[in-house]
């Protein structure tokens, strides 16, 4: 299993945790999105993936973390990195999917500390492992194809490795 994942997962979990009772309502860099709207997509997700790593259906029940613990746990099991699940890209390997889970989490954690007014903060080494990942994956991309993510914006050379990725997926990324 990624420590990298669990540490991403936990470092949205504990931003999950800070939300206010006033602050769910509010809007999110994902134009369409309020902060609940955002964590209920990031739960979706959780669950989704979940239940085609391990086979077992229905939601996972609990806190966020708890749910991510669950999916943590799912792609820490026996084959589950070789396993062929279905993402919104279509049919992936295991391998993949943990990749996908990671931007998912890195990318909406950075909106919701956006959101929220606050900090960021994930290891810059283990996004960076991400923007490899997510750069290629955007380049084999059907160029007519509907895409999962916004389209790249730019961001400042010398911005923290979260920014340049937020940008990468379509945020906008201040100087």
């Amino acid at each position: 299993m990624s420590l990298t994942f669990d540490a991403v997962v936990d470092t949205v979990a504990t931003l999950v945790e800070s939300v206010g009772d006033e602050q769910w309502a509010a809007p999110t860099p994902c134009t369409d999105w309020t902060v609940r709207e955002l964590v209920d997509h990031l739960r979706a997700g959780q669950d989704a993936f979940r239940i085609a790593l391990t086979g077992k259906s229905g939601p996972a029940s609990g806190t966020f973390r708890q749910n991510g613990e669950a999916l943590a746990a799912a792609f820490g099991a026996e084959g589950a990195l070789e396993r062929v699940v279905r993402a919104p890209i279509g049919e992936v390997p295991g391998a993949v999917a943990l990749h996908l889970q990671t931007l998912e989490h890195l990318v909406h954690g950075w909106d919701l500390a956006q959101a929220l007014g606050q900090k960021t903060l994930f290891e810059d080494a283990s996004v960076e492992i991400e923007i490899e990942f997510a750069t290629g994956l955007l380049a084999g991309l059907p160029a007519n194809a509907p895409s999962p993510f916004a389209p790249s914006r730019p961001a400042p050379e010398d911005a923290p490795a979260i920014d340049r990725l937020a940008a990468l997926l379509g945020r906008t990324v201040s100087a």
